[in-house]
């Protein structure tokens, strides 16, 4: 049986949360919306975040020592919609669309204020796998923000989390 070379779009039902991936090097700042991100180790924690080849932030992230990821909060899909659809080759979309931005304490790259959950990482590992760069973090700091949930991202669209599913 040959693996396939494309998904069909109908297949694709992956349901993920909208992560901000925030770099900055050489005077250079950028926050791409990351679909792909997600943790990879709970010992010792470890965050995955995939950059595509033709993404501006690639340029970035294989120079960087350090990221931030700010999982979004369901009341800021419109961050996660212009981070999203605008490159920072054409833009500079923190000043554009005037992101909410809070210093980090560990890393140069700010952090999305108001986010759901806050990630200051050390890059561990830089890997490409087909179309895009797996960039492996160590967490330098973490924080959640239990007042807000997080915002949901599948095929395009994005959702609140809803009601939970009592199981017996």
């Amino acid at each position: 049986m040959q693996p396939l070379t494309q998904i069909d779009r109908d297949a694709w039902r992956f349901i993920n949360s909208v992560g901000i991936l925030t770099v900055a090097v050489d005077g250079m700042l950028n926050a791409m919306s990351a679909e792909w991100c997600a943790p990879i180790s709970l010992k010792p924690p470890l965050i995955g975040v995939f950059v595509g080849a033709e993404r501006f932030t690639r340029e970035l992230i294989e120079r960087a020592t350090a990221f931030g990821v700010s999982l979004l909060a369901d009341d800021q899909a419109w961050i996660g919609r212009v981070c999203g659809r605008h490159s920072g080759r054409e833009l500079d979309k923190i000043a554009q669309f005037n992101l909410p931005l809070e210093p980090a304490l560990h890393i140069s790259a700010p952090l999305i204020a108001g986010a759901a959950a806050q990630f200051e990482c050390r890059v561990l590992d830089r890997r490409v796998y087909g179309s895009h760069m797996l960039v492996v973090g160590e967490p330098l700091r973490a924080v959640g923000n239990p007042d807000k949930r997080a915002l949901a991202y599948s095929r395009g669209r994005f959702y609140r989390l809803g009601e939970e599913i009592e199981l017996p």
